[in-house]
């Protein structure tokens, strides 16, 4: 039992290691970036299994925008990024949530939410499909259990890693994922180290330019959001409080869009000012910190 938890150690210190050393070492002299997904125990189809238990809570406690125009849109700005995002092949789909935040979010395995408020802001097809590369990309690095691993080694010890090495069981899943408090409706709060955010802006560029869109349509919508910073701070404050300043990334992304150079470019997927006007023609949508006030009071009563 001793030997093998030694070899348990190893394998983990290794994995560990080398994790903490492929970003630093990832950015070659010439060509873009080079981006590896960090030490995970779970295997794919567990991140498939865990967003998809996730998703089932946000589908019934989040409201969300069923215009057919409005999803379809989005629905297929997320597909034609999707077949260039590299990584496992998951099978993505795509949700607008009636929130008027302007953010998105994503969950293991594929399942990524665009709120109201973002697509409402955006000034072009390029910055919508910048925020949603930039969510593909911590689906495809698959940042979300790389963190539950994290987690869950700093909780239960190198001892109680054997069940991992399984893979694929449900009832080891969900052990691991209760053990460190839960996914589900957790994941609109949950916070990427700046190496993941930073890895998720990178991918996103590469992801956007292999789709045909102009990677620094990611940059400028930082710009966007600085405006509306100014304007309407409560419609950024999680975006903002999730995520490196602005500026930061803003550098980050034209680096990387003058390493990836000249690409072909596409023809958007086209719709988004009457995409835009029916979402402006509904009800005010509310924002996540009211939905969850209502939720934590109608539990309470």
């Amino acid at each position: 039992m001793r030997m093998q938890e030694n070899r348990l150690r190893g394998r983990v210190a290794a994995a560990v290691g080398t994790a903490a050393l492929t970003f630093v070492l990832a950015l070659p002299a010439m060509g873009q970036t080079r981006l590896h997904s960090g030490f995970n125990l779970l295997s794919e189809s567990q991140d498939v299994q865990i967003g998809r238990q996730s998703a089932a809570q946000i589908d019934l406690q989040m409201p969300m925008v069923t215009d057919p125009v409005v999803t379809g849109y989005v629905t297929r700005v997320g597909q034609r990024l999707a077949a260039s995002a590299g990584g496992p092949q998951f099978g993505y789909r795509f949700r607008v949530t009636n929130l008027s935040d302007i953010n998105a979010f994503a969950l293991p395995g594929g399942f990524v939410y665009v709120n109201r408020g973002l697509v409402e802001s955006v000034h072009n097809e390029g910055e919508l499909a910048g925020v949603m590369a930039h969510e593909i990309a911590h689906v495809a690095l698959r940042h979300s259990t790389t963190q539950i691993t994290r987690a869950y080694v700093a909780q239960a010890g190198i001892g109680a890693l054997g069940s991992l090495f399984g893979r694929g069981s449900s009832g080891t899943t969900a052990q691991i994922v209760q053990s460190v408090g839960g996914f589900g409706l957790n994941a609109l709060f949950l916070k990427y180290s700046r190496t993941a955010e930073s890895q998720a802006d990178i991918a996103g560029a590469q992801t956007m330019a292999r789709a045909g869109y102009d990677p620094l349509d990611e940059a400028r919508f930082f710009e966007t959001l600085r405006s509306q910073a100014g304007g309407d701070p409560g419609k950024v404050a999680r975006f903002l409080s999730d995520h490196p300043a602005p500026v930061d990334r803003m550098a980050r992304v034209r680096q990387e869009a003058q390493l990836i150079g000249a690409h072909p470019a596409a023809r958007p997927v086209g719709g988004l000012d009457e995409v835009q006007a029916r979402l402006r023609r509904m009800p005010p949508a509310p924002t996540t910190a009211q939905v969850m006030a209502r939720q934590s009071t109608a539990a309470g009563e």
